[in-house]
Formats: C-alpha cells, structure tokens, sequence
C-alpha cells in the first residue's frame, strides 16, 4: 500500500515537469519517489503496478495544463477513442521504461548488490541506456524534454554530450535523492558531480556566446501555418522574407498543377520555399526545397514515420542538405539523426514542416515541440518548424524560442531569426551518441564489480562447524550427547 500511494504521488509530482507544464525540478522529486517505492519488498507483479499508476498518475497535470491552453486560446480539438489513445500512449511507454529502470534498480538495492554512489551511478546509467532502447517503441521515451525550460542551466551541456545528458541528469539527481532519503545520510559526493555538471553547462554556455555573438547573421523566415485555409494562397501574401516554410503535406498529392502553383508561389515572393507534399509512386511523405526561380534545389523522404503512416508510406534512407539548408519532416527531429547528419553536411538551418497527430488540448503538440531547443542546443543550428495546427516555432542555435503561433489558428508567422555563418561544429555533430556507449560500458564495469563484491564476500564467510553422528558400519548408528557416554540404543536388545 505505501508503495503505491508513493507511486501515485510521485507520478502527479512528475507531471508538472512534462510539458506544456513548465516545473522542471519536479522531475526529480517525481522519479525518486518511484524509485522509493521500488525499495519496499514487493513482487514483481506489484512493481509493473506501481509503475503503470506512477505513468498514469504523470498525465493527469500535462493534460489539464494543455485544455486549459487550448480553451485560452479558443482552439478546438476532436475527443473520441482515438484521440484519448494518443493522448495516453506516451504516458504508458513513459511507464513502460521508467518501470523498468525502476524495479530493476530498487531489487538491486534491497539485495545490497549496489548501494551509495555506486546505485546512484548505476540507475543513472540503467536509464539512458533504457531511454536509447526506448527507440524501437512507437515513440522514444526521453526524460530530457521536462529539462527545456531550463535552457541557461541544463541544457548547455547537450552540445557536447546530446539529449543523452539531459536525461541522464534527470536520473542521476532522482536517484540521489532516492539513495539519501533511504540512507538517511547525506551524499556528498553524488551533491559535488550534479553541481558540478551544473557549474560546467554554465561554461559551455559563457563560451558559445564568446564564439558566437560576432558570428552570425540574421534573416527573416516565415512560417505558414495554415490550418484548413490554402496554404500556397496564404505564403503568396508573405514578402521580403528569405525563406518560407510550409506545413507537412500541405500542398497534398504531387501533380504538374501543384508543382506549377508552388514554382508561381516562390516567383512572386522572392523567396525560398520548403513544402511538404506526398509522393505516390513509390509513396513517400516527402518535402521539396524551392528556389525563387521555381527550380527544386533538394528533396526529402521522411525517415522516421509515426504511427498508421508506416502503412501508407515507405521509409525515406537518403538525408541531404543544399548548402545552407536541410530539411527534416515531423517525426524526423525526435531522433537526434536525422538533424545531426544534415549539420555534418553543413546546414546551418533546419526547414520542419509539420503535422502533430490530434491529441486531447493539443498535447502532443507540446511534447514535440519540446524537443527541438534541444535539437537546435545540441547541433548550435537554426530550426524552423510549420506545423499546420498549431505551434509553429522559430528557434536559434542557442534553443531560444523566437517566435511560436497559438494553436488551432490560421497564421503566418513572419519573425527575423540569427544563424551562425559557419556551420556548426560541436562534439555531439561530429561523435553523436557517444554519451550512450559510455554509460553502457559503466553499466558493465558496475555490474561487475557488483558480482564480484558477492563473491569476495561470500568468500569471506566461516565454515560453520557441523555435528555428524557417530556411525558403525556393522551396526545401527549411535548418537552421543556431550558428556554422556551410554548408548541410546542398541538395535532394541537393551531394556527387554
């Protein structure tokens, strides 16, 4: 009972860090109460419960916050069966993983197989490896999107280290706070590694403002977000801008007329136009870069489909910039690869047209838009996301969100926005994941260490001294109390 209502309080506590609610620290708190409650002698059956009430528990703030926004801003959404699945599917797949880490980490504890720092290090580690094999799910967990409001603090270090650190750091404090609450002894050790993570995002921020405020130039973007209005009509109104960006499959099925519109569309404002359309022979979900002269400069394939798309579109495999610009469609930027390959290649903008699934409030349109401040931190480059419903963002190389239209409206988001003239070059764009094969070799070193600590131990142990009965191989055996030296018996022959 206390594990659960331990579970329950702790999802509720989680949830005010999951956007749209802002309250990052809470993640921790919310973790650790979870990890608490997996240090009770449970079953294993009652572990999966405390982790699906702990999930369940985390959408009830998230889900409140995002009608209270949509009813701000007026902005309708449909609420059937469907609706309610996708609204809920992260927060089950957020059970799902976390659950895992969790109960796996807390029987580790109560064996004593990790305590003190060791545990603290080990569930940090457990839980970017799980977030990393959370990929094959039909949407990747990933505890870093509660940390994006925290861009001055946190966030810093994603350049060097990827999402992966934002995350880890999430685990990493939640289980000292875990471990010191259990102990009821103050960790200073793990206190001295999270300040000091802290003091270092600090430097890296200090040194990316020195590197790059003589470094970059500014242009003026524009993002149609067109709702149910005529997208190509609405970005024929936009003038003086560099580049225009449309919504996923915004102009639809691709034929001669659409592509003469969109040519007519680029001549008359002057400007590059990113749009996204569908391919149908081969299908693909696809989005077309084009010059003011009509001319298509790049193509893209959507390499990471979401959802029911898998059955109605193949999967791109090719991921290319023109010069400057790259392209990345929707469920693409999740994924740190997608946008990472198109910076080696020297993007120094990443065009996003976009179209988040139906969600109660709007949901899921937050829980994305989470994600690109840190896609945008990790690579030092520019993203400009068109999203035909809502939320459309423009946001600088340092994550700073620019400009971002309301949900549920028709609009054109026109805002001036600072690229780095040199493509960016930061270690997490040239080594990638490398924070994730790390943590997996601590996982190992950890492990065994941890077996072998049981094994010295058990080594360690006296013999206890044994009592054995005295035995004659001719006769019955004869047992003898200290100091008594008279047979119990004698096969029966005594006493009759």
């Amino acid at each position: 009972m206390k594990a659960l209502l331990l579970s329950v309080v702790g999802g509720l506590i989680f949830g005010a860090s999951v956007p749209p609610c802002k309250w990052s620290p809470m993640a921790y708190l919310g973790l650790a109460l979870l990890l608490i409650a997996n240090f009770e002698p449970i079953r294993w059956e009652q572990r999966t419960l405390c982790a699906i009430l702990w999930g369940l528990a985390a959408s009830v703030l998230p889900i409140a916050f995002s009608v209270r926004i949509a009813k701000i801003q007026d902005a309708t959404y449909p609420v059937d069966f469907g609706t309610c699945v996708v609204t809920l599917a992260p927060f089950f797949l957020l059970a799902l993983v976390v659950g895992i880490v969790a109960s796996v980490s807390g029987k580790l504890w109560q064996t004593g197989f990790w305590r003190g720092f060791g545990w603290i290090l080990g569930v940090s580690v457990l839980g970017v490896i799980a977030e990393r094999a959370s990929f094959v799910l039909p949407m990747p967990v990933q505890l870093a999107i509660t940390q994006t409001p925290l861009r001055f603090s946190v966030l810093p270090l994603t350049s060097i280290f990827g999402i992966w650190f934002a995350s880890w750091f999430v685990w990493f404090v939640a289980a000292l706070i875990a471990e010191m609450v259990a102990s009821v002894k103050v960790n200073w050790v793990g206190i001295g590694i999270a300040l000091l993570a802290i003091l270092a995002s600090q430097l890296v921020l200090m040194r990316a403002f020195g590197l790059h405020s003589d470094e970059s130039r500014t242009l003026k973007v524009a993002l149609v977000q067109n709702y149910t209005d005529n997208p190509l009509s609405m970005a024929a109104k936009v003038r003086n801008a560099d580049i225009i960006v449309l919504p996923e499959l915004a102009l639809g099925q691709e034929t001669e007329s659409m592509r003469q519109a969109l040519s007519e569309t680029a001549a008359k404002t002057g400007a590059l136009i990113v749009a996204g359309l569908a391919e149908s022979d081969p299908p693909y979900n696809a989005a077309v870069l084009v010059s003011p002269g009509g001319k298509e400069l790049l193509r893209h394939r959507k390499v990471h489909l979401f959802g029911a798309e898998r059955w109605h579109f193949r999967k791109g495999s090719e991921v290319k910039a023109h010069g400057e610009i790259g392209i990345a469609i929707c469920f693409d930027t999740v994924f740190p690869d997608v946008v990472r390959e198109l910076v080696r290649q020297g993007a120094k903008i990443i065009a996003v047209p976009n179209t988040d699934p139906p969600s109660i409030g709007y949901l899921l349109h937050h829980l994305h838009a989470a994600f690109l401040p840190i896609r945008a931190i990790e690579n030092e480059v520019a993203i400009l996301k068109a999203d035909l419903t809502g939320l459309s963002q423009a946001i600088e190389p340092d994550g700073d969100i620019v400009a971002e239209a309301p949900l549920g409206k028709p609009v054109v988001l026109e805002t001036k926005l600072k690229v780095i003239r040199e493509p960016a070059t930061t270690p997490f764009t040239r080594f990638g994941d490398w924070f994730v094969y790390f943590c997996a070799i601590m996982a190992a070193v950890l492990l065994i260490s941890g077996f072998a600590g049981r094994v010295r131990k058990n080594e360690s142990r006296p013999v206890p001294e044994e009592r054995a009965a005295v035995c004659d191989s001719q006769n019955f055996g004869q047992v003898a109390s200290k100091g008594d030296d008279e047979p119990i018996g004698n096969g029966g022959a005594q006493g009759s």
